[in-house]
């Protein structure tokens, strides 16, 4: 159940933001409703974090210590360094301002489809809990906060060891063919940061758009996924030797 909801949040509700499974507005709108009861997240609040991501890149900190990306990995750091990956993760769910998201619902006139789709997460949640106080406690809360961890410790290392503010090297990507099939082509993340509204079945393509440029920086090609990229890490500067695909 764990993986199920990691994989929803991670994979296809990712997907879900950028590309929306259907062509009618009024289809998709009622989609996020239910799938913010899944994720205990509303999915309008996933697309402005998101949104603002990919808008700024995960830039470092300015003058006055802040980040405009409110995501980033440097936005808790220190001396101008990433955040420590435990703490990122473990407070991660409790830093996003969910009041910063209803103003900006406000402006971009999507405040009844958060309000319903934040409506689901809660009455999804009491929902559990009426039916078993037990469940919720030991099997809900657990998934929810779990998924999120994992979910936000991909997101650390799709750019840790990256070069905020070069395009061509400001994420990390993984090419494993394998993984790339099963996970919608996730492992592209340069290659989606440079193009974030194609359909994940193009990510290989915009890699052969780019690939002259990609492949004359240096960058973060990851051994493993970004989900276990500690391992790629492990022991090594934070920026790896250049890698491109055959």
């Amino acid at each position: 159940m764990l993986f199920v909801f990691w994989y929803n949040a991670l994979i296809a509700t990712h997907n879900f933001v950028h590309t929306p499974w259907f062509k009618v507005d009024a289809l998709n709108s009622v989609y996020a409703v239910f799938n913010s009861a899944n994720l205990g997240f509303p999915v309008t609040h996933y697309r402005y974090i998101h949104f603002n991501h990919h808008q700024y890149g995960n830039d470092r900190q300015d003058s006055n210590g802040n980040t405009q990306d409110w995501s980033s990995t440097f936005a808790n750091g220190k001396n101008g360094q990433h955040e420590n990956v435990i703490p990122y993760c473990a407070l991660a769910i409790f830093r996003d301002d969910v009041l910063a998201s209803f103003r900006q619902a406000k402006k971009q006139r999507d405040v009844v489809q958060l309000s319903l789709e934040s409506a689901a997460c809660c009455l999804a949640a009491l929902g559990y809990l009426v039916i078993s106080w037990k469940f919720f406690l030991f099997f809900y809360l657990p998934v929810f906060y779990l998924g999120w961890f994992f979910t936000y410790l991909a997101n650390y290392y799709e750019h840790f060891g990256a070069a905020p503010g070069n395009l061509y090297a400001d994420s990390t990507s993984y090419y494993d063919r394998t993984f790339n099939l099963f996970f919608c082509n996730e492992g592209y993340h340069q290659e989606h940061h440079l193009r974030p509204n194609v359909h994940w079945t193009k990510r290989h393509q915009i890699y052969q758009d780019f690939r002259e440029k990609l492949d004359g920086v240096e960058r973060t090609v990851l051994k493993f996924p970004h989900v276990f990229g500690f391992l790629h890490h492990r022991g090594r500067p934070e920026i790896s030797n250049n890698c491109s695909l055959p």
